[in-house]
């Protein structure tokens, strides 16, 4: 009974893992231009970033469920439809955030900083989820952007200005980057390794 419980538990963490990681080159590529802009052009931040955020959540979403309807079988019906309420609620949230640009500019910090601890809990349960040598220094990762969305959101009391907001946002973008690339590395090799032993056999 525990060694059924144990392999099940497993199975779900693997799976939650896989799906995670299928897409995060395409998600590290954007944040890495995302930080990039947001180096070479400060101002970014209050023109054009809310925009940015709403298309990538848009595009991860149609992504997630594009991959719910072709996938569907490969994980646990409540990974799939877990994944497919996440992946609805991504893209109303993009739109909203499309319909409600000024109301969000004049709240950037917040805006920035609750999106950034939002994804440091969910690279967090990733982490937990990861099977690798690398989960140790994931988890710190987790930890970094969730402080930095913290600190983000302290700017809204007035402290700092757009500037040093996007120092930190810059930051956390890069290493939300690093965070991607690092897991689909895991998820690459894992492949690789599934593909050699079922060649072996």
């Amino acid at each position: 009974m525990l060694t059924y419980l144990y392999r099940k538990v497993g199975f779900i963490l693997n799976s939650l893992f896989e799906k995670f990681t299928r897409y995060s080159i395409f998600r590290a590529a954007i944040l890495c231009v995302m930080g990039i802009v947001t180096f070479f052009f400060p101002e970014f931040l209050l023109s054009g970033m809310v925009y940015v955020i709403a298309g990538y959540a848009i595009l991860s979403g149609a992504f997630s469920i594009a991959d719910y309807f072709l996938r569907k079988k490969a994980a646990p019906k409540a990974i799939n439809y877990g994944s497919l309420i996440f992946s609805c609620l991504l893209i109303i949230f993009g739109i909203l955030s499309i319909a409600y640009f000024r109301y969000l500019v004049s709240l950037l910090p917040v805006f920035l900083g609750v999106l950034m601890m939002i994804e440091s809990i969910v690279y967090f349960v990733i982490a937990l989820c990861a099977d690798t040598r690398t989960k140790p220094f994931l988890i710190i990762l987790a930890v970094f952007i969730m402080i930095g969305g913290i600190v983000a959101n302290i700017f809204t009391f007035g402290f700092g200005g757009v500037l040093t907001l996007s120092h930190i946002f810059r930051s956390l973008l890069l290493l939300s980057c690093a965070y991607e690339l690092i897991v689909y590395l895991i998820h690459r090799k894992a492949v690789k390794q599934n593909s050699e032993r079922s060649e072996m056999i």
